[in-house]
Protein backbone atom coordinates (compact mmCIF):
# COMPACT_ATOMS: atom_id res chain seq x y z
CA UNK A 1 0.00 0.00 0.00
CA UNK A 2 1.26 3.35 -0.69
CA UNK A 3 2.24 5.78 2.07
CA UNK A 4 2.58 9.48 1.77
CA UNK A 5 5.03 9.71 5.27
CA UNK A 6 5.17 13.33 4.50
CA UNK A 7 1.62 13.96 5.21
CA UNK A 8 1.66 11.65 8.35
CA UNK A 9 1.13 14.58 11.63
CA UNK A 10 1.95 14.51 15.52
CA UNK A 11 -1.15 14.25 17.83
CA UNK A 12 -0.24 16.38 21.14
CA UNK A 13 -1.91 14.07 23.63
CA UNK A 14 -2.26 13.04 27.65
CA UNK A 15 -2.70 9.84 29.58
CA UNK A 16 -6.41 10.05 30.79
CA UNK A 17 -6.54 5.77 32.14
CA UNK A 18 -3.46 3.20 32.87
CA UNK A 19 -4.56 -0.45 33.98
CA UNK A 20 -2.77 -3.46 33.81
CA UNK A 21 -3.24 -6.14 31.36
CA UNK A 22 -1.42 -8.53 32.62
CA UNK A 23 2.45 -8.11 34.29
CA UNK A 24 4.44 -7.72 30.44
CA UNK A 25 1.32 -5.11 29.43
CA UNK A 26 -0.77 -2.12 30.09
CA UNK A 27 -3.43 -0.83 28.72
CA UNK A 28 -3.26 3.12 28.18
CA UNK A 29 -5.60 5.65 27.13
CA UNK A 30 -4.41 8.63 25.85
CA UNK A 31 -6.85 11.90 25.08
CA UNK A 32 -6.45 15.55 23.70
CA UNK A 33 -8.16 17.77 21.01
CA UNK A 34 -5.69 17.25 18.82
CA UNK A 35 -7.36 13.76 18.39
CA UNK A 36 -10.80 15.81 17.25
CA UNK A 37 -9.57 15.09 13.17
CA UNK A 38 -8.11 11.41 14.29
CA UNK A 39 -9.22 8.44 11.67
CA UNK A 40 -8.09 5.21 11.93
CA UNK A 41 -6.61 4.08 8.68
CA UNK A 42 -7.10 0.06 9.40
CA UNK A 43 -7.60 -2.41 11.71
CA UNK A 44 -4.06 -3.09 12.43
CA UNK A 45 -3.32 1.25 12.82
CA UNK A 46 -0.54 1.82 14.79
CA UNK A 47 1.45 4.99 15.80
CA UNK A 48 4.48 5.98 16.96
CA UNK A 49 4.46 6.76 20.73
CA UNK A 50 7.14 9.89 21.81
CA UNK A 51 7.40 10.55 25.50
CA UNK A 52 9.86 12.18 27.60
CA UNK A 53 13.30 10.70 27.74
CA UNK A 54 14.58 9.42 31.23
CA UNK A 55 14.84 12.01 33.93
CA UNK A 56 12.39 14.45 32.48
CA UNK A 57 9.29 15.26 31.83
CA UNK A 58 9.14 17.91 29.04
CA UNK A 59 8.35 16.50 26.07
CA UNK A 60 10.50 18.98 24.11
CA UNK A 61 8.57 18.66 20.40
CA UNK A 62 5.69 19.87 18.76
CA UNK A 63 3.09 19.72 16.41
CA UNK A 64 6.08 20.77 13.65
CA UNK A 65 7.89 17.59 14.77
CA UNK A 66 9.92 15.70 12.01
CA UNK A 67 12.58 12.96 12.33
CA UNK A 68 15.21 15.13 10.89
CA UNK A 69 14.59 17.53 13.81
CA UNK A 70 14.55 14.19 16.11
CA UNK A 71 17.73 13.23 15.08
CA UNK A 72 19.83 16.47 15.32
CA UNK A 73 18.87 16.19 19.17
CA UNK A 74 20.97 16.09 22.05
CA UNK A 75 20.49 12.79 23.31
CA UNK A 76 19.35 13.74 26.88
CA UNK A 77 16.81 15.47 25.62
CA UNK A 78 15.73 13.76 22.75
CA UNK A 79 11.74 11.68 23.52
CA UNK A 80 11.66 7.89 23.66
CA UNK A 81 9.55 5.59 21.92
CA UNK A 82 8.00 3.22 19.94
CA UNK A 83 5.40 1.57 17.34
CA UNK A 84 2.15 0.90 19.42
CA UNK A 85 -1.06 -0.46 18.25
CA UNK A 86 -4.64 1.22 18.10
CA UNK A 87 -7.17 -0.91 20.28
CA UNK A 88 -10.18 1.26 20.42
CA UNK A 89 -11.09 4.66 18.87
CA UNK A 90 -13.10 7.02 20.80
CA UNK A 91 -13.98 9.70 18.62
CA UNK A 92 -16.62 10.99 20.52
CA UNK A 93 -14.25 11.30 23.68
CA UNK A 94 -11.17 12.06 21.63
CA UNK A 95 -9.55 9.02 22.86
CA UNK A 96 -7.65 6.51 21.67
CA UNK A 97 -6.40 2.81 23.66
CA UNK A 98 -3.89 1.38 23.15
CA UNK A 99 -1.94 -2.02 24.61
CA UNK A 100 1.98 -1.34 25.26
CA UNK A 101 4.29 -3.92 26.43
CA UNK A 102 6.59 -3.39 29.26
CA UNK A 103 9.90 -5.49 30.56
CA UNK A 104 10.96 -3.30 33.29
CA UNK A 105 14.00 -0.92 32.92
CA UNK A 106 15.42 -2.85 29.97
CA UNK A 107 14.40 0.25 27.64
CA UNK A 108 13.28 3.68 27.94
CA UNK A 109 10.21 3.08 26.73
CA UNK A 110 9.08 0.17 28.65
CA UNK A 111 10.38 1.69 32.14
CA UNK A 112 8.38 5.08 30.43
CA UNK A 113 5.26 2.65 30.08
CA UNK A 114 5.98 0.93 33.21
CA UNK A 115 5.56 4.30 35.06
CA UNK A 116 2.79 5.77 33.14
CA UNK A 117 0.39 7.79 35.18
CA UNK A 118 -2.82 10.05 34.51
CA UNK A 119 -1.18 13.31 33.11
CA UNK A 120 1.42 12.21 31.47
CA UNK A 121 2.47 13.87 28.07
CA UNK A 122 2.87 11.83 24.63
CA UNK A 123 2.90 12.81 21.41
CA UNK A 124 1.44 9.96 18.47
CA UNK A 125 2.98 10.20 15.22
CA UNK A 126 1.20 9.01 12.46
CA UNK A 127 -1.50 6.77 11.44
CA UNK A 128 -0.07 3.82 9.40
CA UNK A 129 -1.37 0.44 8.24
CA UNK A 130 0.07 -2.99 7.16
CA UNK A 131 -3.50 -4.16 6.43
CA UNK A 132 -4.50 -4.33 2.40
CA UNK A 133 -6.24 -7.69 1.87
CA UNK A 134 -7.44 -8.35 -1.74
CA UNK A 135 -10.29 -8.09 -2.87
CA UNK A 136 -10.53 -11.39 -3.46
CA UNK A 137 -10.11 -13.05 -0.57
CA UNK A 138 -11.95 -16.04 1.10
CA UNK A 139 -10.04 -16.49 4.56
CA UNK A 140 -7.20 -14.95 6.88
CA UNK A 141 -4.26 -16.29 8.18
CA UNK A 142 -3.04 -14.28 11.80
CA UNK A 143 0.29 -14.70 13.06
CA UNK A 144 1.53 -13.23 16.32
CA UNK A 145 3.37 -13.04 19.31
CA UNK A 146 2.55 -10.88 22.08
CA UNK A 147 3.58 -7.64 20.19
CA UNK A 148 1.44 -8.36 17.70
CA UNK A 149 -1.67 -9.75 19.56
CA UNK A 150 -3.38 -6.50 20.14
CA UNK A 151 -3.50 -5.95 16.11
CA UNK A 152 -4.45 -9.17 15.36
CA UNK A 153 -7.47 -8.89 17.75
CA UNK A 154 -8.72 -5.91 15.73
CA UNK A 155 -8.37 -7.25 12.94
CA UNK A 156 -10.23 -11.18 13.52
CA UNK A 157 -13.20 -8.54 15.06
CA UNK A 158 -13.40 -6.85 12.09
CA UNK A 159 -13.61 -10.24 9.57
CA UNK A 160 -17.01 -10.15 8.11
CA UNK A 161 -19.36 -12.48 9.98
CA UNK A 162 -18.62 -15.99 7.96
CA UNK A 163 -14.93 -15.56 6.43
CA UNK A 164 -12.94 -18.39 8.56
CA UNK A 165 -10.00 -17.04 10.48
CA UNK A 166 -7.17 -19.25 11.86
CA UNK A 167 -5.05 -17.61 14.37
CA UNK A 168 -1.76 -18.46 15.60
CA UNK A 169 -0.54 -16.55 18.66
CA UNK A 170 2.11 -16.87 20.74
CA UNK A 171 2.71 -15.62 24.31
CA UNK A 172 4.88 -16.85 27.33
CA UNK A 173 2.17 -18.27 29.39
CA UNK A 174 -1.19 -19.06 29.99
CA UNK A 175 -1.21 -15.89 32.57
CA UNK A 176 -0.53 -13.44 29.29
CA UNK A 177 -3.54 -14.02 27.22
CA UNK A 178 -4.44 -11.08 25.80
CA UNK A 179 -8.28 -10.62 24.69
CA UNK A 180 -9.54 -12.09 21.39
CA UNK A 181 -12.37 -12.22 19.75
CA UNK A 182 -13.49 -16.22 18.80
CA UNK A 183 -16.66 -16.51 16.60
CA UNK A 184 -18.30 -19.31 14.61
CA UNK A 185 -15.39 -20.11 11.88
CA UNK A 186 -12.78 -18.80 13.86
CA UNK A 187 -9.79 -20.97 15.20
CA UNK A 188 -7.76 -19.81 17.46
CA UNK A 189 -4.22 -21.72 18.39
CA UNK A 190 -2.00 -20.83 21.48
CA UNK A 191 1.79 -20.85 21.88
CA UNK A 192 3.40 -20.90 24.93
CA UNK A 193 7.03 -20.38 25.74
CA UNK A 194 7.14 -21.67 28.90
CA UNK A 195 9.92 -20.37 29.97
CA UNK A 196 11.98 -19.56 26.82
CA UNK A 197 13.23 -16.15 25.76
CA UNK A 198 10.96 -14.28 23.60
CA UNK A 199 12.26 -14.20 20.41
CA UNK A 200 13.93 -17.08 20.59
CA UNK A 201 11.49 -19.89 19.47
CA UNK A 202 10.32 -21.67 16.30
CA UNK A 203 6.88 -21.61 17.86
CA UNK A 204 5.07 -19.88 15.06
CA UNK A 205 6.68 -20.98 12.13
CA UNK A 206 6.26 -24.60 13.53
CA UNK A 207 2.53 -24.07 13.83
CA UNK A 208 1.97 -22.20 10.33
CA UNK A 209 4.00 -25.45 8.74
CA UNK A 210 2.27 -28.24 10.23
CA UNK A 211 -1.28 -26.49 9.70
CA UNK A 212 -3.71 -28.02 7.02
CA UNK A 213 -3.72 -24.80 4.69
CA UNK A 214 -6.71 -23.19 3.56
CA UNK A 215 -7.76 -23.27 -0.10
CA UNK A 216 -9.29 -20.53 -2.02
CA UNK A 217 -7.52 -17.00 -2.24
CA UNK A 218 -5.96 -16.88 2.26
CA UNK A 219 -4.71 -13.53 3.31
CA UNK A 220 -1.72 -13.57 5.84
CA UNK A 221 -0.92 -11.03 8.25
CA UNK A 222 1.10 -10.70 11.22
CA UNK A 223 3.08 -8.82 13.81
CA UNK A 224 6.23 -9.83 15.74
CA UNK A 225 9.81 -10.65 16.48
CA UNK A 226 11.78 -9.89 12.61
CA UNK A 227 12.89 -14.01 12.32
CA UNK A 228 9.96 -15.55 13.05
CA UNK A 229 8.37 -13.17 10.62
CA UNK A 230 11.11 -13.91 7.69
CA UNK A 231 9.95 -17.47 8.97
CA UNK A 232 6.57 -17.35 8.03
CA UNK A 233 7.12 -15.09 5.08
CA UNK A 234 9.43 -17.74 3.14
CA UNK A 235 7.15 -20.33 4.23
CA UNK A 236 3.87 -18.89 2.41
CA UNK A 237 5.50 -16.89 -0.29
CA UNK A 238 7.99 -19.98 -1.38
CA UNK A 239 6.63 -23.45 -0.38
CA UNK A 240 2.47 -22.54 -0.15
CA UNK A 241 3.13 -20.09 -3.08
CA UNK A 242 0.91 -17.15 -2.50
CA UNK A 243 1.63 -14.01 -4.14
CA UNK A 244 3.39 -10.83 -2.35
CA UNK A 245 -0.48 -8.63 -2.18
CA UNK A 246 -1.92 -11.65 0.06
CA UNK A 247 1.21 -10.98 2.63
CA UNK A 248 1.81 -8.84 5.38
CA UNK A 249 4.00 -10.15 7.96
CA UNK A 250 5.91 -6.94 10.10
CA UNK A 251 8.98 -6.83 12.09
CA UNK A 252 7.69 -5.59 15.06
CA UNK A 253 10.75 -6.26 16.92
CA UNK A 254 13.90 -7.47 17.03
CA UNK A 255 15.54 -10.01 19.07
CA UNK A 256 19.29 -9.24 20.20
CA UNK A 257 20.35 -12.53 18.50
CA UNK A 258 18.42 -11.64 15.67
CA UNK A 259 20.08 -11.28 12.24
CA UNK A 260 19.55 -7.98 10.38
CA UNK A 261 18.29 -9.41 6.71
CA UNK A 262 15.71 -8.85 4.00
CA UNK A 263 12.54 -8.66 5.11
CA UNK A 264 10.69 -8.04 2.23
CA UNK A 265 7.31 -9.95 0.88
CA UNK A 266 10.06 -11.23 -2.41
CA UNK A 267 11.49 -13.41 -0.15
Amino acid sequence: MAEDIDALRTFLTRVTAVEDVHHHMRRITFAGDDLADFEPVGPDTFLYMLVAPPGRTELGIGHDFTWTAYFAMADDVRPVGGYYTLVEWRPEARELVMHLMTHGDTGPASAWVGRAQIGDHAALWGPRTAYDPPADTTSFVLVADETGVPAASVIAAEVPDGVPVLAFLEIGSEDERQPFPEREGHEVVWLHRDGAEPGTTTLLADAVRAAAWPGGSPYVWGGGESRAMTAVRRYVRREIGLPREAVSLVAYWRHADSPVESTTDDD
